[in-house]
């Protein structure tokens, strides 16, 4: 999940936990304002029936009717009851005669002289009163119908004007967090594009004081280091190719004058051997690691062209005879009827990986051969390289594209450690994949290859900008 959206939904809600709760007391207060309202009604009118008592010595029904038929009272579906002082039924607006009290209602009466409670959708209210000196006790039911319809009415109001206000909130808060946080993007953006040629170019913020132009300052001020730190890093490498492979070579070379202008005994010859070995080994170090620090996508990516794999694969096999002359070749070819053969890609490059890749199964081997088959679909070019050997263990398989990462197997092989993580790196610039697999029953060592092809990376490229 995005920053944005993590903000945007955080603040939203938030928003509505607030605005819910505002709903939530405006809901209840107004609840307690209708029962309050209605309860006074209620009392109201138990006064004026008392007043109907102390007028009328002899009251009923119409009478009754007569002394109240002017007033408004606003109560739904009344009816008063009032009890003597011996809580017998005296007077009743209930047509039915046989009405039955709870007798704890009347006591509770008695003690506390008012009382007012629910029953089911009815509200009663009962007072003591001394009228004439005679003790009265007068009960009124009644529903409030309208305060009760207008407080489902507010909770409807309330509930749209909540999801609506929600909605609301959650759709401005994203868009305006999406505006504010757009230089972000841009920030972004132009991070994406600095790569190795590009690190003198500062990132450019037209803001002044915000947290962003501090963030780009701090960006551009460890820019200006690591390219400081890039640029000392290519003086020594130039320095150090120039210094280490000129000795070198003149050594090779005198070892091998050495060798054949004189005639050396078997122990010398031996020792001069041995040198001259660590000499090509110090040599190819040394090239490995100059390549190694040479690696920029950005720079080596406007050298690529159309290549075809087969004849790539068969100038490696070449120089890796050179080095190896009993390294023998199974090569073959599937998939299509009509294979291109052709990727994109640094010719050169391609030719060095398998280049490391021949000379590993050479010196790993059983037997010095290699075994490569290609395949070839509409998406992709997959190349299978793989040899008989000594099998690797679970934790040497994965560190085995590592720099100076030698297996168990390799412990009385000269060699550096980075012909495999050199392989990574030039499949890597070029937006491939290698991966390695074992067959531990067959004892094999795979390596497969798989390159975009042309055409297929096209399209990629062209659907992303889209």
């Amino acid at each position: 999940m995005t920053l944005k959206k993590k903000i945007a939904i955080g603040f939203s809600i938030a928003f509505s936990i607030l605005f819910g709760i505002a709903m939530l007391i405006i809901y209840y207060a107004s609840v307690d304002f209708r029962n309050d309202q209605f309860r006074q009604r209620l009392i109201d009118k138990l006064d004026y029936i008392s007043h109907y008592i102390a007028n009328t010595p002899s009251f009923d029904r119409e009478s009754y009717k007569i002394y109240f038929q002017d007033i408004e009272d606003g109560l739904s579906y009344e009816d008063v009851i009032i009890l003597d002082k011996n809580k017998k039924l005296i007077f009743s607006t209930v047509k039915d005669k046989t009405i039955a009290w709870d007798q704890h209602i009347i006591n509770r009466l008695e003690n506390e002289k008012r009382i007012f409670y629910k029953q089911d959708q009815y509200e009663i209210l009962g007072k003591y009163y001394l009228i004439n000196q005679q003790a009265y006790y007068l009960l009124v039911k009644a529903q409030d119908y309208s305060g009760n319809e207008k407080l489902d009415h507010l909770a409807i109001v309330l509930t749209i004007l909540f999801l609506l206000s929600a909605l609301l909130i959650w759709f401005f808060s994203y868009n305006l967090i999406l505006r504010l946080l757009s230089p972000l993007d841009r920030l972004k953006n132009d991070i994406t594009q600095i790569n190795a040629s590009k690190l003198t170019n500062p990132v450019k913020y037209a803001g002044n004081t915000d947290e962003i132009a501090v963030l780009t300052q701090a960006f551009n001020t460890m820019l200006k280091r690591l390219s400081n730190a890039f640029e000392s890093q290519k003086e020594f490498n130039s320095s150090a190719s120039h210094e280490l492979r000129t000795p070198l070579a003149r050594m090779s070379f005198q070892l091998e004058n050495l060798r054949h202008q004189h005639q050396l005994d078997e122990d010398v010859s031996h020792i001069l051997d041995n040198i001259s070995k660590e000499t090509q080994h110090l040599s190819e170090v040394t090239n490995s690691l100059m390549l190694l620090s040479k690696f920029d996508s950005a720079t080596l990516q406007t050298t690529y062209q159309e290549e075809r794999i087969d004849e790539i694969i068969f100038m490696a096999y070449e120089k890796a005879v050179k080095t190896f002359p009993d390294l023998q070749i199974d090569f073959s070819i599937k998939g299509v009827d009509d294979p291109t053969l052709s990727i994109f890609c640094s010719a050169q490059l391609i030719e060095i990986a398998f280049v490391n890749l021949f000379k590993n199964a050479a010196l790993y081997s059983y037997h010095p051969e290699v075994t490569v088959v290609i395949h070839e679909s509409s998406s992709q070019l997959k190349v299978v390289v793989s040899s008989h050997g000594a099998p690797l263990s679970t934790n040497d398989q994965k560190r085995i594209f590592e720099a100076f990462s030698r297996g168990e197997n390799a412990s009385e092989i000269t060699g550096s450690g980075l012909g495999l993580r050199i392989v990574k790196r030039i499949m890597d610039s070029h937006q491939a994949n290698i991966e390695y697999k074992a067959d531990m029953q067959q004892s094999t060592h795979i390596f497969v290859l798989k390159f975009p092809l042309p055409a297929a990376k096209e399209a990629n490229i062209l659907t992303n900008a889209q």
